[in-house]
């Protein structure tokens, strides 16, 4: 009976139908897929929007160096003077140039014009690799006009009568310059490997200074202790420098003086100090990482950035002005490591020396060859 009246309860009042547990579930789901699909969408215009900044702000950086490489270009570069310019390009295969440093001082006009350094660099952008090759100035070679002298009168030859060997409008520097780099070429023997110097830069004591200084001194090693008691002075007197071994920040006059002394050892540890110098200028511009070297870049063109009234410090017939120039060379500042530059010299410990005639050094062409060889090849790969 108690039954029967239960049933008829449940008839009559029936339960309200249980709620689902699934759908419940689904929902939940749905609402935080719909809430993590706004946040990655937020997320993803927020990146689009960053990387849309960074290229415009790198877009606007490479036109104001663009710009400020034209400005510069316009002062600094100049025509070949010994005509068929070289179309190589840092980004295709090796560029060789060669970087003449300038003894020139305009207010003694009595003194002349001299390179005071010769130093051939290979540059590929494509493999990373960089390379130099000084040539001692007192290599004797043959220059027009003059026969047997010392490799760094060419310049000076070339200077003095520009327009006579390059033809009328040449200037004294691209005559200075062409010079050198012809007499280079016929003492290294390059034409005989089909090969060139593509391009010559120069630079004197002050753009040498002011490169330096632009990117706020270098650190350079000092292997020995230097005594030198006859540095020459711009008054042309003397003055005694000493460095001490061991690591040293060095400011641009610092470094000069650094590059330039030679009494203490001889022009073969020189040229071994100014490539040391070129390796600590590329170690500080390698370890800034691309902004860095980008926002120095700015500051290093001006510092070879010509004043009124002076002597252009640098010059040079590299289209630096050129776009696969500027790309090339800043691929090339990425990938270079300065401990893996080759460094080589024309010295008695790397070429047999024949004969000292006076103050000039005849060289063994054969050994001259053979560095030649090596200065293209690059080192042997590492042992394993």
């Amino acid at each position: 009976h108690r039954r029967s009246a239960a049933m008829r309860d449940l008839t009559s009042n029936p339960p309200p139908p249980r709620q689902h547990a699934v759908p419940a579930a689904r929902a939940r789901r749905a609402a935080r897929k719909q809430a993590q699909g706004g946040f990655w969408k937020r997320f993803w215009r927020r990146v689009q929007l960053v990387l849309l900044v960074l290229v415009a702000l790198a877009g606007l950086g490479a036109a104001l160096l663009y710009r400020q490489a034209n400005i510069v270009a316009g002062a600094a570069v100049v025509a070949d003077a010994r005509g068929n310019p070289s179309v190589a390009s840092p980004l295709i295969g090796g560029t060789n140039i060669l970087i003449v440093g300038v003894d020139e001082r305009p207010d003694h006009p009595e003194e002349g014009v001299r390179s005071d350094t010769l130093m051939l660099v290979r540059l590929d952008a494509a493999t990373g690799r960089a390379a130099l090759l000084s040539i001692p100035r007192d290599t004797q070679v043959d220059v027009v006009d003059i026969g047997t002298t010392k490799i760094n009168v060419a310049y000076g030859q070339g200077y003095a009568l520009a327009e006579q060997y390059f033809g009328p409008g040449t200037t004294p520097q691209q005559g200075g310059m062409a010079l050198a780099t012809q007499t280079t070429e016929h003492f290294l023997g390059l034409s005989s490997r089909g090969m060139r110097i593509d391009y010559t830069m120069q630079i004197n004591f002050d753009g040498f200074v002011s490169v330096i200084d632009a990117l706020g001194g270098i650190t350079i090693d000092v292997p020995v202790h230097i005594i030198d008691d006859a540095y020459p002075t711009e008054d042309f007197g003397y003055m005694r420098v000493e460095f001490f071994p061991g690591p040293q920040q060095m400011d641009g006059q610092t470094a000069l003086i650094y590059a330039r002394t030679r009494h203490a050892d001889s022009d073969f540890g020189r040229a071994e100090r100014q490539q040391q110098v070129v390796r600590a200028i590329a170690a500080e511009l390698q370890s800034r990482g691309w902004a860095g070297r980008l926002a120095a870049m700015p500051a290093l063109l001006e510092s070879v950035a010509a004043e009124e009234g002076q002597p252009t410090p640098f010059m040079t017939t590299l289209p630096i002005d050129r776009p696969d120039v500027l790309f090339g060379m800043a691929l090339l500042g990425a990938r270079l490591d300065p401990n893996e530059i080759q460094q080589l010299r024309i010295t008695p410990e790397t070429v047999p020396l024949v004969a000292e005639i006076g103050s000039n050094l005849v060289w063994d062409p054969a050994g001259v060859d053979q560095l030649v060889d090596q200065f293209f090849r690059g080192p042997p790969p590492a042992r394993e």
